[in-house]
């Protein structure tokens, strides 16, 4: 199965638990009587019930003097301690993840949003049960009896496993980046680009402020189309009330081969590749909003190639020319619609009948 067709593939399913959710959510009201919690507690005590005892009689011999190996009961002890940290930890990376949940779920496949296409079905499981959208189970395990693999294991209510997160991994990566894959939002780095230029991008005053300044939506006179003799292209269209409205094409290929158009594209394209440690954010960018247009596609957990960074970042010019500019924008305000002329009628001559007086 080629890329594109695994990425539809995997947000369809995880469209289909958003859905699942949704209505789960819906039928609330409708049963107030019943318990809302889907997930069981995390029992710890489960966890750590075996190494009790162990631990007080290890904790006995130190303040006694009794032990045979002090040090590595040392050890022992720092590993039980340091093992609750790792847990306190944990909970609150998973936390910030979860607090956010909901939000990113709910902007889905837009900018600032989560990556649908690219987020494993295991991952968006996981965390629907962690943020207790839909039943499940969360058991603390301590992998082949070692306290230093503590690790989450969370489970669909039928028993099934979903995922196995590591502690120690969920608390390294939360140092950098969050649990799921979102969609960066260059929405204010565009029009920032575009308020910066005004030689391109026409702009009007708002209000007595001066420095209170919009965007029209429209170019300057130089980036809009010409014919051959050099005019405006225009184009009239009817609208409503015998009115009609003139528009003039934006020129987006001029607009492409600007030096400052290309500067600055380039700048928010490094900035993004450069902003986040993985290529997780370029990819999802690339595959929720760029291959829109393109019809490119990018394979998620996977580092780009050199020549693969370019084409983003040339890619990202056509996406931004396609869907940031207008093809065309109005000229001035609407007219009246002028009346065709009507051929004009010539007076009938009149036919005086002689009145012929028979004698």
């Amino acid at each position: 199965m080629a890329i594109k067709e695994k990425l539809i593939e995997n947000k369809k399913i995880n469209e289909q638990i958003k859905f699942a959710i949704s209505e789960l959510q819906s039928r609330l009201s409708y049963e107030l009587g019943y318990s809302d919690s889907k997930v069981k507690p995390i029992d710890y005590a489960e966890l750590y019930d075996p190494f009790v005892k162990h631990y007080a009689d290890i904790q006995l011999a130190l303040t006694q003097g009794t032990s045979e190996n002090p040090v590595e009961d040392r050890k022992f002890i720092d590993i039980i301690t340091g093992s609750v940290q790792v847990i306190k930890t944990g909970l609150e990376n998973i936390m910030s993840n979860t607090e956010i949940w909901s939000e990113m779920v709910q902007k889905s496949g837009v900018m600032g949003g989560l990556d649908m296409m690219g987020t494993p079905v295991s991952r968006f499981l996981c965390l629907s049960i962690l943020n207790g959208d839909i039943e499940g189970e969360v058991q603390i395990k301590a992998i082949e009896n070692n306290l230093n693999k503590l690790a989450w294991e969370i489970y669909e209510k039928d028993g099934e496993l979903v995922e196995r997160i590591y502690l120690n991994k969920l608390n390294e990566l939360s140092e950098t980046q969050d649990m799921f894959i979102s969609i960066p939002n260059t929405l204010e780095a565009n029009e920032n680009f575009k308020l910066s230029n005004p030689d391109i991008f026409e702009q009007e005053q708002v209000g007595s402020d001066e420095s209170n300044i919009s965007l029209t939506g429209g170019v300057t006179e130089v980036y809009r189309e010409k014919k051959k003799d050099g005019t405006i292209d225009i184009k009239t269209k009817d609208l409503d009330g015998n009115m009609v409205q003139e528009f003039y094409k934006i020129d987006k290929n001029l607009i492409g081969e600007s030096l400052q158009f290309n500067l600055q594209m380039d700048k928010i394209t490094a900035g993004l590749l450069e902003e986040y440690q993985s290529f997780d954010q370029v990819v999802a960018f690339n595959n929720n909003i760029i291959a829109e247009v393109t019809d490119h596609y990018l394979e998620p957990a996977r580092a780009l190639r050199e020549n693969q960074s370019k084409r983003f970042q040339e890619d990202y010019k056509k996406w931004f020319l396609e869907t940031q500019v207008g093809k065309e924008y109005p000229m001035g305000p609407p007219k009246p619609k002028q009346q065709e002329e009507q051929p004009m009628q010539q007076p009938q001559e009149e036919v005086i009948e002689e009145e012929v007086i028979n004698n």
